[in-house]
């Protein structure tokens, strides 16, 4: 498997730097910009193409995963996560009408004293949905909202306008600004027929969307700590102590070593996973929880690598090296953090490991 970008993917990660770049430059005291400027930047980001998912010529999970990093690297506070994590799991899945437009879409998955992976308390019943979910990204900035539920037939998956009857929602206090999150508490919110697949289907489409969702959370932590890594060799290079750049010492050079190679090799994990999942290979789910622990932990060691380099001018709130840690901490919690995800590779092969009963 080759995991060097096309010329198309290099392409299209020099344009959505370009594009960042130039659109989103927040000044240093509103991380989070005004609102105009976060609609602007959502408008110049679907008018790119950004949620052009699936079809023969669409976007797949490689190039989702590469504007996610570029996402991450700038903190841009846009609900591309969700809405490109939904359409491509209802594309893939066959269900493209589910989600069609250029709506945001936020994400409910998590309830109260739940996990991520936990069987959802949440029930559609009689097409109405009825429950309580937590850590609903960007609702402020979403059209519409994708509910996993549990239906007579099995899992569920529905979308609901956030300005439904029976839907009402509240700010949640958040480790990151720039990724606002609130409560949703649904009560017996009416679902259209067209708006909502059960049974076998959503089941695929649920798999999809977990799986392409804790890819992309995984490339915007990469993004973020790609970023800090940058911004501490080039403070490396030009901090002198004792009359000589801090990068000179060896004790640096071997941390900014490390670090390189752990945001080299989460980026290349991402990849992997990413292209199994685009080839729809029979380990794509495995090989993406394994990036997704493998990033979980990389990240934040970049993170605490550059923090180390910076000193004690990174522990101030004027420095903007908090507020990538803040992402990646942020990222590294959905979908399952690490720890998530290697209890679940231990489980599974454990059970792989154990013989059959000879008969």
């Amino acid at each position: 498997m080759d995991l060097e970008l096309s010329d198309e993917q290099t392409w299209l990660s020099e344009a959505v730097g370009t594009l960042l770049d130039r659109e989103w430059r927040p000044a240093p005291e509103a991380p989070s910009g005004t609102a105009d400027a976060r609609d602007t930047l959502w408008r110049r980001l679907t008018d790119f193409g950004a949620l052009a998912v699936g079809a023969d010529d669409g976007l797949g999970p490689v190039e989702l995963c590469v504007i996610a990093r570029a996402l991450g690297e700038h903190l841009a506070p846009v609900p591309y996560l969700a809405s490109a994590a939904v359409r491509y799991a209802v594309t893939s899945s066959g269900l493209p009408a589910l989600c069609g437009g250029e709506d945001a879409v936020a994400l409910a998955i998590l309830e109260p004293g739940s996990g991520w992976g936990a069987a959802p308390r949440t029930t559609l019943e009689h097409a109405a949905l009825s429950g309580r979910k937590v850590a609903v990204e960007h609702l402020a900035a979403a059209g519409r909202i994708a509910v996993v539920a549990a239906a007579p037939d099995g899992p569920a998956l529905a979308v609901v306008a956030p300005h439904a009857a029976g839907l009402s929602a509240a700010e949640q206090a958040g480790f990151d600004p720039t990724a606002p999150m609130h409560a949703v508490d649904l009560a017996a919110v009416a679902v259209g027929e067209g708006d909502v697949v059960t049974g076998a289907g959503a089941a695929h489409a649920i798999a999809r969307l977990t799986a392409i969702g804790a890819l992309l959370a995984a490339a915007e932590a990469v993004g973020a700590a790609g970023r800090l890594l940058d911004d501490a060799v080039r403070y490396a290079g030009e901090r002198r102590q004792f009359g000589r750049p801090i990068g000179s010492f060896q004790a640096l050079r071997h941390l900014l070593a490390d670090m390189y190679v752990r945001q080299a090799s989460s980026w290349s994990s991402v990849l992997y996973a990413a292209a199994a999942l685009d080839e729809d290979a029979g380990e794509a789910l495995r090989t993406t929880a394994i990036a997704k622990a493998y990033v979980g932990r990389a990240a934040r060691e970049v993170a605490h690598g550059a923090m180390q380099v910076f000193g004690g001018i990174a522990v101030t709130a004027e420095h903007p090296a908090h507020r990538f840690l803040r992402r990646i901490v942020v990222r590294d919690g959905q979908f399952g953090d690490a720890a998530h995800h290697e209890r679940a590779l231990g489980r599974a092969l454990a059970a792989a490991a154990v013989p059959e009963p000879v008969s």
